[in-house]
């Protein structure tokens, strides 16, 4: 009974706390909107707060998860629940485990909507901003690591540009690599080309074809749509969905890419999902161990800087060294280590 109420009481809480920075973002955007849009129709701002509200939710979840618990500690604190629960001989865990256990049913929904549904939105949210944001006429008509993908007859095809001038079509770093039933049938890499309508022009390629076991330097076209049209297709990895950064992860083994970077992105997607659990945890045993919202929010600052330390290493090594990004996990590794103390606080009772 005692647990359905701290849960009832959390939940609502954490309703209003969301609502209220979800608000604060939303009004921020609109603000971006009026004076940094092109186009400042109802519609434009109505697709653009659909995108960016759930990515705000899933990016802000860690912050907004600890805030909800600190006013919830607050007024437990307040009213002394604590002692009269203590004097019962509950466990600060038992008490609050209604709590966490909320805590990691809406991580895992959002572990599992980041490889979908959050994938998508950020990707609108991209054409949107290409589409109607005000630029320079450089970013306009620069695209920088972009991948395209196309559909023939069963026979799938990804192309990566890590370079392209929309301007005078010329482009630079060009991957493509055609499979089907997840074979490789044939590998594409140049140095540079000219793309003009549909058609990217390769003066010098390096041509694999898998299928008669033949490698060549030829002249050679791909074809792929109007070069116009290439600012709001253009995919960042960070657009991507679970199976395409897995495809591409298994792709980049094959042929001798830089695989480790599609790892690296669904390693951070799993710790920016899960870290509210451990944050929070963490900030949960401080603040009953020493009876203090303060000191509860003190040790925020050190767990969420080895949870943004570790997004972010995550990435730099995949990028920049030939080292796995799991290494990159340590951090998180740490703060999981703390929560587990923590853990071990709360099962044995308050301020031990």
């Amino acid at each position: 009974m005692l647990g359905k109420y701290v849960l009832s009481f959390y939940a609502k809480l954490f309703l209003v706390v969301n609502a209220v920075l979800l608000s604060i973002v939303s009004s921020y955007a609109m603000m971006e909107l009026l004076f940094l849009f092109k186009e400042k129709s109802i519609n434009v701002a109505w697709s653009y707060l659909v995108n960016l509200i759930p990515i705000a939710f899933f990016y802000l979840l860690p912050l907004s998860s600890v805030i909800t618990m600190m006013i919830l500690l607050n007024y437990i604190f307040s009213k002394k629940i604590d002692l009269i629960v203590q004097s019962f001989g509950i466990s600060p865990l038992k008490f609050f485990s209604s709590v966490v256990i909320f805590l990691i049913v809406v991580s895992f929904i959002n572990l599992f909507l980041s490889f979908g549904v959050y994938a998508e939105r950020n990707k609108n949210l991209y054409k949107i901003e290409k589409e109607f944001k005000k630029r320079q006429e450089v970013e306009d008509l620069i695209l920088k690591d972009a991948w395209f993908s196309k559909e023939d007859n069963g026979k799938k095809a990804y192309i990566n540009f890590k370079f392209v001038n929309i301007k005078d079509g010329s482009v630079v770093g060009v991957f493509y690599v055609k499979i089907e039933d997840n074979k490789i049938l044939e590998l594409i890499q140049a140095n540079k080309g000219l793309w003009v309508g549909d058609t990217v022009f390769l003066s010098s390629a390096h041509l694999w074809d898998f299928k008669e076991g033949n490698r060549s330097v030829q002249e050679l076209t791909i074809k792929l749509f109007d070069i116009k049209n290439a600012k709001p297709i253009g995919e960042k990895i960070e657009y991507l969905h679970l199976h395409q950064l897995l495809t591409l992860y298994s792709l980049g083994k094959s042929v001798g890419l830089n695989y480790n970077l599609y790892m690296s992105e669904v390693i951070r997607r799993f710790i920016s999902s899960l870290s509210p659990i451990p944050i929070s945890i963490t900030v949960l045993s401080y603040a009953l161990k020493r009876r203090s919202v303060f000191v509860g929010f003190l040790s925020f600052l050190p767990a969420f800087s080895l949870y943004w330390i570790s997004f972010i290493l995550v990435k730099k090594l995949s990028e920049s060294m030939p080292v796995s990004p799991f290494y990159g996990l340590l951090p998180f590794v740490l703060l999981v280590i703390l929560s587990l103390k923590g853990i071990y606080y709360l099962s044995k009772g308050f301020r031990v």
